[in-house]
């Protein structure tokens, strides 16, 4: 495949994350990570493992039926691909209401992300972000 059609793949797997974390489509949202990914989240340990990374999206699932998702941009400024790994930096913002006060929170991350191409489909195989600010 060329460069420009992985590029278009990878732009296709932002969309996914993007309508799926709109929706609370956690399952999608499991499906785009690989089984053996690490996840970096601010101030928690490092998530990785199959059974743990499928734990955690059941709890965040749970989690979120508290809130409806407003808003959930990916905006990277920057995707290299190399042979069967891709990196990517840039933002994710969004914004949420909270259900029982109707208080939206807005949030905004900077965000480093490496990709892996297993079975012809690009997975998030490592991310790691932190808070560039957050206001109500």
């Amino acid at each position: 495949m060329s460069e420009k059609n992985e590029l278009e793949a990878v732009r296709k797997l932002h969309e996914k994350d993007m309508v799926a974390s709109k929706k609370g489509d956690y399952q999608t949202l499991r499906s785009i990570m690989s089984d053996d990914a690490v996840v970096l989240p601010p101030g928690g340990k490092a998530v990785r493992g199959k059974d743990v990374l499928d734990s955690n999206f059941a709890k965040m699932k749970e989690s979120m039926q508290a809130v409806e998702v407003l808003e959930y941009v990916l905006d990277f400024e920057e995707v290299q691909i190399i042979g069967d790994y891709a990196f990517e930096w840039g933002t994710i913002r969004g914004s949420m209401r909270m259900k029982n006060s109707g208080d939206i929170i807005h949030s905004r991350y900077k965000v480093m992300r490496i990709l892996r191409k297993e079975n012809d489909e690009w997975k998030v195989f490592r991310t790691i972000w932190n808070d560039e600010h957050a206001e109500k």
